[in-house]
């Protein structure tokens, strides 16, 4: 990244979601507030890769990630949500960063869902790639 975020924002990222990782949200969550909660803590992408930084009051922001084995080299990742939203446990953001050369850095969010078990599907694992490159057409090929 070549300098801060403009205005009042903090982090090293900019943080944007797909459509469908909103329907997604709207899927698993439908009241409002358990969205609000869900986005704050995607948001917390903004200070990822960071391990424990702290934000301008001194809070350490928790980010438990990794990157998703199955798309080794995609540079494809799940944020782990450890905490119960909306009734719903074991939330998963699964995110991509393009790293891209430009003024600021941006995290895509592609997923949101309720893992249950340690492996994710040939389905999901086919729907994230779908995802990644739908992110590469529509953002990044010029014209």
């Amino acid at each position: 990244m070549t300098g801060p975020l403009p205005g009042r924002m903090t982090g090293s990222h900019r943080v944007r979601a797909l459509r469908e990782a909103f329907q997604d949200a709207h899927h698993w969550l439908p009241k409002a507030r358990p969205r609000g909660q869900l986005r704050r803590h995607s948001l917390k992408l903004r200070f990822w890769p960071d391990r424990h930084p702290e934000d301008d009051n001194g809070v350490i922001v928790d980010l438990n990630w990794s990157w998703i084995k199955a798309l080794a080299g995609k540079k494809v990742g799940e944020l782990r949500i450890d905490d119960i939203i909306g009734g719903r446990d074991n939330l998963r953001v699964i995110f991509f960063d393009p790293q891209r050369s430009s003024s600021v850095s941006v995290i895509w969010i592609l997923a949101i869902l309720q893992k249950k078990r340690d492996d994710f599907t040939h389905a999901q694992i086919s729907n994230f790639k779908l995802r990644r490159q739908i992110v590469l057409e529509r953002f990044y090929s010029g014209p």
